[in-house]
C-alpha cells in the first residue's frame, strides 16, 4: 500500500483516501492534504548509505567508467499506472456525512408543509354522526329552558322544584358546552357526554314519573337513547337514522306540548309564575268572575294579573279556603272562605264579624281595626258585614278587608290584603263586597 496516496485529516486522525471535496468521511470537515496525481511518482529525497548492505543491492554488478567523470543525472519521471481501488470495500459519500460545520439557513429551515398524516388519522377517528349529535345538543338546551319555564309543574314540593331547576341550569350549560365541541368534531369531552346524558335520563325522567307524566318520561328516554347513539363510537348509517328518528320524535313531541299549553294559556304567563309551582290556570283581568268550587257564588276581580293557587297549596294553610286569588307582581291577595254556620258561636253577622276580628288579632298580634259597617239596622239582621284594618305582614305592613255573608246554613268570608303601598293600585277598597252568592 502507498501511503502516498492516503490523507490523515488533521482534525479527528483518521487516516482515508483523497475525496472530490476534500471532506474527512469521519467528522465531515476540510482536510488539508490535497489529492496527489496519479501520472507522475513523487521524487524522493536520496538516503543515506547504509552501513550494512541492502538485500538486492549486492548481487547487482555495477561496471565503472575509468577516467570518465560520471554525472548525477537527475531523476525522470517514469508514468506509473495507477493503484487499481478495491472492489469490496465501501467507501461512504459525502452525501451520508453528517457535517459539523454551521450549515446554511436555506438547508436548516423547516419545511412549511403541514404534515398530512395526523389530520388524516384524527378525522379517520371522528364519526360522521358527531356534528349531528352537537347541533341536536345546543337545540335540546333552548328546550331545555322551556320544559322548565312552560310545561306544567304537578308537584307543588320545594324540594322538588328546587332539584328542577338546578338540574335545569347545569344541564343547558352542559349541552351548550358539549353541543359546540361536538359541532367541531372534537372527541375529548365523549365521556362527559355520556355521563351527561346518562344522568339526565334517569334524573329528568324520574322526576317525570313521580310526577305521572308519563308522556314527558317517554320524551326524556327517547331523546337521550337517540343522542347517545349518535355521539358514541361510529353508528352504522341504520343505527344513527334510528337514534335520529328517536330524538326528531322526541323533540316534536314537546313542540306539540307548547303548542297546546299556549292554546290554554298564554306561554308568556307560563313564564311569569315559573318560579311559583302554587299557581295554576291562566292570568285573569278586570272585570272577569270567578266562581266557586264548594258553595255556588261569583266575585269580581278588581284589577288585571290575578292568578288562581293551587287547592291543596291554599288548603294546607286553611281548610275552609275554597278559592285563593293571588297577584303576582304586588303580592295582593283575594280569599273565599265557606265554613258552616254555628249558632253557638255566632247569632248574627255582626257577631260572626267580632269573632273574625278576635282570630286576625291572634294571627297578627298588633292588628289594628280601622272600621266597621254592614247593610243592615239594629232591629235587621245585615246580610253583609265589613272590617278594614292593618298589621304587619312578613315584616312589611299590609292593609286588610274582610266580608262576610250568609247563606241559609253556611258563612261566606272574603279577606282581600295587600301591601300598604300596593292597596290601591290594585283597587282592592270594596274588592271584598262585590260577593253575589247564587
Amino acid at each position: 500500500m502507498d501511503d502516498s496516496n492516503w490523507i490523515n485529516c488533521p482534525h479527528c486522525g483518521l487516516k482515508h483516501r483523497p475525496r472530490a471535496q476534500s471532506l474527512c468521511p469521519r467528522c465531515g470537515r476540510g482536510s488539508t492534504g490535497s489529492r496527489p496525481s496519479t501520472t507522475a511518482i513523487p521524487s524522493v529525497a536520496a538516503l543515506p548509505r547504509p552501513s550494512v548492505a541492502m538485500p538486492g543491492v549486492a548481487d547487482r554488478t555495477v561496471t565503472p567508467v575509468a577516467s570518465v567523470p560520471v554525472a548525477r543525472a537527475a531523476p525522470v519521471s517514469v508514468p506509473v499506472a495507477p493503484v487499481p481501488a478495491r472492489a469490496a470495500e465501501h467507501v461512504p459519500t459525502v452525501e451520508y456525512i453528517p457535517s459539523l460545520d454551521s450549515i446554511p439557513t436555506r438547508e436548516r429551515a423547516p419545511t412549511s408543509e403541514p404534515m398530512p398524516a395526523p389530520p388524516a388519522e384524527a378525522a379517520s377517528n371522528v364519526s360522521a354522526a358527531l356534528p349531528v349529535g352537537g347541533v341536536i345538543l345546543l337545540v335540546n338546551a333552548v328546550l331545555h329552558l322551556f320544559e322548565f319555564l312552560f310545561l306544567p309543574s304537578v308537584s307543588t314540593d320545594p324540594s322538588l322544584r328546587a332539584a328542577q331547576l338546578a338540574g335545569t341550569l347545569v344541564g343547558v350549560g352542559l349541552d351548550v358546552l358539549l353541543g359546540f365541541s361536538f359541532l367541531r368534531g372534537k372527541t375529548q369531552l365523549l365521556t362527559l357526554g355520556f355521563i351527561r346524558l346518562v344522568v339526565g335520563m334517569f334524573l329528568f325522567g324520574g322526576m317525570s314519573l313521580y310526577q305521572a307524566q308519563y308522556l314527558f318520561t317517554l320524551v326524556v328516554f327517547a331523546f337521550s337513547c337517540g343522542t347517545l347513539v349518535l355521539i358514541w363510537g361510529k353508528p352504522s348509517a341504520f343505527l344513527a337514522g334510528v337514534g335520529l328518528t328517536a330524538v326528531l320524535l322526541s323533540m316534536g313531541v314537546e313542540l306539540i306540548g307548547f303548542q297546546k299549553l299556549s292554546a290554554v294559556q298564554p306561554l308568556s304567563d307560563r313564564a311569569r309564575i315559573a318560579l311559583r309551582p302554587d299557581l295554576e290556570g291562566r292570568q285573569l283581568g278586570e272585570g272577569e268572575s270567578i266562581v266557586g268550587e264548594r258553595h255556588p257564588y261569583k266575585l269580581r276581580l278588581p284589577s288585571d294579573g290575578w292568578y288562581r293557587r293551587k287547592s291543596e297549596v291554599s288548603r294546607s294553610a286553611d281548610a275552609s279556603i275554597d278559592v285563593w286569588m293571588t297577584h303576582p307582581e304586588y303580592a295582593g291577595s283575594l280569599v273565599v272562605s265557606v265554613r258552616d254556620w254555628n249558632d253557638s258561636e255566632a247569632e248574627s253577622l255582626r257577631e260572626a264579624r267580632d269573632v273574625e276580628l278576635r282570630d286576625l288579632k291572634v294571627q297578627y298580634p298588633d292588628f289594628e281595626l280601622a272600621e266597621t259597617s254592614d247593610n243592615g239596622t239594629p232591629l235587621q239582621d245585615p246580610s253583609i258585614a265589613t272590617l278594614t284594618g292593618s298589621a304587619v305582614r312578613n315584616g312589611k305592613p299590609f292593609l286588610f278587608e274582610v266580608s262576610l255573608y250568609r247563606t241559609n246554613d253556611r258563612l261566606l268570608l272574603v279577606k282581600a290584603f295587600a301591601p300598604t303601598a300596593a292597596f290601591a293600585p290594585l283597587r282592592l277598597e270594596g274588592a271584598s263586597t262585590t260577593l253575589r252568592p247564587d
